[in-house]
């Protein structure tokens, strides 16, 4: 087998080739193997140098999980909190809520509760004239340490009142 600079110059001619030569073969099925061999122990190496953590390390990386899981269960409980056990109402094929404590009786479609995050959001909120579903436009939020939504009437002159939803009877 031929080294270094012979080496490349051996694999330039052979490349050129459209047929190899047995010994030529072997050659390039070694070369291919030690190229396979050598990324192999590479992955094996590094898959075995793990970092060692020291226990504050171990700590500070469990308080961490533990503060996140907590925060997901705030947030879900906050969530059942607002929408469980709460009266619906159906008109047409659209199920509602109805707010409690507005200035009238106001209803959000179902589908748009699941939505709602702490960053202001428009939704309309309907509410019942003559027989008639009328539209009217909102900012709704909500904050994790409350179970009530944040509703501001005025897109412009912004300014959120707390309203919770209908519990069933």
């Amino acid at each position: 087998m031929n080294t270094g600079l012979n080496e490349d110059l051996y694999i330039a001619s052979i490349s050129k080739k459209e047929t190899y030569s047995p010994e030529e073969k072997k050659f390039i099925l070694e070369r291919l193997n030690n190229e396979r061999l050598l990324k192999q122990k590479s992955k094996e190496e590094s898959s075995k140098t793990t970092k060692q953590y020291t226990k504050k390390e171990k700590n500070d990386i469990l308080e961490e999980l533990n503060e996140e899981r907590q925060r997901v269960q705030k947030r879900e409980e906050m969530k059942r909190k607002r929408l469980d056990n709460k009266e619906k109402y159906k008109f047409g094929n659209k199920e509602y809520y109805k707010f409690i404590q507005m200035k009238r009786e106001y209803f959000v479609e179902v589908e748009c509760c699941e939505k709602f995050s702490g960053r202001p959001s428009f939704v309309t909120l309907y509410y019942m004239t003559f027989n008639e579903l009328k539209k009217k436009d909102v900012l709704i939020k909500i904050q994790t340490h409350s179970e009530k939504f944040f509703i501001s009437y005025d897109a412009i002159r912004v300014y959120f009142k707390p309203y919770s939803l209908e519990d069933k009877h």
